[in-house]
């Protein structure tokens, strides 16, 4: 797989890349210290604001930029140049909210405060609206999640007189699957799926609670039922072992091993906010509160919440994706108070540990998970003698670390 070439206007940044915040944490009592490095992404000549919303394995990150007068484009940034992506035609905002390994991206198209189109752009950048779903509403489409194959997943909305919405699956540009509803409720919403085509989301019930959901081969699975499950939750991500993240009881929730468990928060940070994306290390994100209306990025590690912090001169910023080399992208306030895209990277402190993939100390299976998930791709995380590409020369030095660093 190849990164996308694009056939669009390329800018060089107007805020030179630099690391700051190079802050060393220890999360929970005799966990390791890591190192949080961010980065300003940059934003379009003339433009003050920017937001990442997503990162693939390669490092290429999607999102949204101002330019000259204001005007919101859509844009992508790649080996520290962000270039224009081409957006529908029309007078709205195209969002992309997540990018896989081939350059596939998949988002939304908004035009005023109520329309909004699914889009799907191709690895050399081109946006295709999302057909409807059958019989349904073209401008009420939304597209949240791309796996590995191109499978995307969203919502579409029936017409009058229900204009329910559906969570729906499409493959690319083509309309896959009606997802339907669950346990006798009339609305569904996908917001993640794995490379293995399971889908989760949020689905009413027949009483109108919304529940997380596990969706596979057309089957539902009422996550609230799950030991620790709530009357109200709402499941955002899992990644390829089947774990599970999102919303239950009101807090940054983790479905594994048939149970829900609420995650840890740093010290100081409300645990009333929803986990969003996980890597296939396991690697957790969120945006958790301090004091309202002050944000903060939230990462767990190994179990271990670590806070992201801001730009210097900053005080909020927003974590929206993470890819398997655990680099998470968002957005932070900047000291003239306009909203950057940045990136963070985690590090343990102390020297690299080759192999330990996941930084969780050790080289393990964890790390091997990760390996095997990414073969034949040109993952830079998993590429451990840097050839291109992750083969069975990769598995090698994985094997030969194996244990080491523990």
């Amino acid at each position: 797989m190849t990164r996308p070439t694009l056939p669009s206007c390329r800018f060089p940044q107007t805020l030179g890349q630099f690391a700051a915040l190079a802050l060393a944490t220890t999360a929970l009592a005799g966990g390791p210290q890591w190192q949080v490095t961010i980065t300003d992404l940059g934003v379009l000549p003339g433009g003050l604001f920017s937001s990442a919303y997503a990162i693939n394995d390669s490092g290429t990150v999607v999102g949204v930029s101002s330019m000259t007068g204001g005007t919101l484009k859509t844009v992508m940034w790649q080996n520290g140049t962000i270039s224009l992506l081409p957006a529908p035609v029309g007078g709205g905002t195209a969002i992309p909210e997540d990018i896989n390994d081939a350059g596939e991206i998949a988002g939304r198209y908004t035009v005023g405060a109520d329309l909004s189109y699914g889009v799907y752009w191709t690895p050399d950048g081109t946006p295709t609206l999302l057909p409807p779903l059958p019989g349904g509403i073209q401008a009420f489409v939304i597209a949240h999640a791309i796996n590995a194959s191109g499978q995307v997943v969203g919502r579409g909305q029936q017409s009058a007189p229900n204009y329910f919405g559906h969570a729906v699956v499409w493959n690319t540009t083509e309309f896959q699957s009606d997802l339907g509803f669950m346990g006798g409720g009339t609305f569904s919403e996908a917001y993640g799926i794995n490379d293995l085509g399971i889908v989760v989301g949020v689905a009413a019930i027949s009483s109108g609670a919304q529940r997380a959901f596990r969706w596979q081969d057309g089957v539902y699975t009422d996550l609230s039922t799950w030991p620790g499950g709530s009357v109200a939750s709402k499941a955002y991500a899992i990644n390829n072992a089947g774990v599970i993240v999102g919303l239950n009881n009101n807090v940054a929730s983790v479905w594994k091993n048939g149970s829900v468990q609420p995650l840890p928060m740093p010290p100081g940070v409300s645990a009333f906010t929803p986990a969003i994306d996980i890597n296939e290390a396991g690697d957790i994100i969120a945006t958790g509160t301090k004091i309202f209306p002050v944000e903060v990025g939230v990462v767990w590690k190994n179990g271990q919440p670590i806070a992201l912090g801001t730009l210097p001169g900053g005080t909020i910023s927003r974590a929206r994706r993470i890819n398997d080399a655990g680099e998470i992208v968002g957005e932070a306030n900047a000291a003239n108070g306009f909203f950057h895209a940045v990136k963070w990277t985690v590090t343990p402190v102390g020297e690299p540990c080759v192999g330990d993939i996941n930084s969780s100390g050790a080289v393990d299976a964890a790390d091997l998970a990760v390996v095997l998930g990414a073969w034949g791709s040109t993952s830079a995380a998993s590429d451990l003698n840097d050839d291109g590409i992750v083969n069975a020369a990769d598995l090698a030095v994985l094997l030969g670390a194996w244990g080491a660093c523990g």
